[in-house]
């Protein structure tokens, strides 16, 4: 059922391996007599119990994420960004592309009877929590955000407390598109997998979720973003490792810098959304749909 964590997912309720899995080191070494390793058995017995190896924290002394209101100053470092840059960031090698299939029937508001651009995320998650700057940079082409707030991913989980912004309780408006956003789970309040449901899929979301991810290989997990069932992120664009150590005003003064790594990662990332929304909404929604940065990412999705 959408909304519930499908057995194949890890623990901690991030997707199976989507991102580069980090290097493991070596446990085994090799020692020149008996006597050493005595030494070294009786020296690791002793750091566990003390425990003053370790620079981590331990998790009590964490602290469930604070969520605050986006930061103008951010907000405008993010849409900033010229075409000109983002032609020049183009489609790095960093950034996985999302998924096009041309043949599925359009999804659309049946209100207004515009695209819809849906994403099912989780506040916990770090994934998420470096696609929201990408997203976010592609939909201020098209509209207006509106009661964004800041917050990181749980510092318990995998790249932990990384700088994102949370869409629960935002709002969203567009004279070309619709964008429905639903953060289906909390963030851990006091350690791991102490989150809860937030903000429950509805029916149709939750059959569109399921379908194509399961097209796609995976199981139903986050982020996921659907742009008029053409072109689909069930797969994290750019490993959130890039975000770490940062908050969001560090990442925000990193985006006039068309060679750095992540505002190659962020901006090609909203290089391939933007094409999906100008596919979906026609090329004169936006300036933005006939720059090269977008026409040339049309192309390597094969958008028509």
């Amino acid at each position: 059922m959408a909304g519930q964590r499908p057995s194949g997912h890890k623990p901690s309720g991030n997707r199976p391996v989507r991102v580069s899995k980090r290097p493991t080191p070596t446990s085994v070494v090799a020692f020149g007599s008996i006597g050493l390793v005595v030494v070294v058995i009786i020296v690791i017995v002793l750091v566990k119990v003390t425990g003053t190896s370790s620079p981590t924290k331990p998790s009590n002394a964490l602290h469930a994420p604070a969520v605050t209101a986006a930061q103008p100053a951010v907000l405008a470092a993010i849409d900033a960004v010229t075409p000109a840059e983002a032609t020049t960031v183009g489609e790095p090698s960093s950034v996985q592309p999302p998924r096009y299939d041309g043949g599925q029937p359009s999804l659309t508001d049946p209100a207004g009877g515009k695209p819809v651009v849906l994403f099912i995320g989780a506040e916990f998650c770090p994934f998420c929590a470096a696609e929201r700057w990408a997203i976010i940079m592609a939909l201020s082409r098209f509209g207006t955000f509106s009661n964004l707030h800041e917050t990181t991913s749980s510092p318990w989980d995998s790249d932990p407390s990384t700088p994102t912004f949370t869409f629960y309780k935002s709002s969203y408006t567009s004279a070309h598109l619709d964008f429905q956003a639903v953060e289906n789970e909390s963030n851990d309040t006091t350690g791991l997998g102490t989150r809860t449901i937030l903000q429950q899929v509805t029916a149709e979301q939750g059959t569109l979720w399921q379908k194509y991810e399961t097209q796609y290989g995976q199981g139903e997990g986050y982020p996921f973003l659907d742009i008029d069932n053409k072109v689909l992120i069930v797969d994290p664009t750019y490993d959130p490792a890039l975000l770490a150590g940062l908050d969001q005003s560090q990442v925000a003064q990193r985006l006039s810098n068309p060679q750095d790594p992540i505002t190659q990662a962020i901006v090609g990332s909203a290089n391939f959304i933007t094409a999906g929304i100008c596919a979906a909404t026609g090329a004169s929604a936006s300036p933005w749909c006939t720059s090269g940065a977008v026409t040339s990412a049309a192309k390597a999705l094969g958008l028509p």
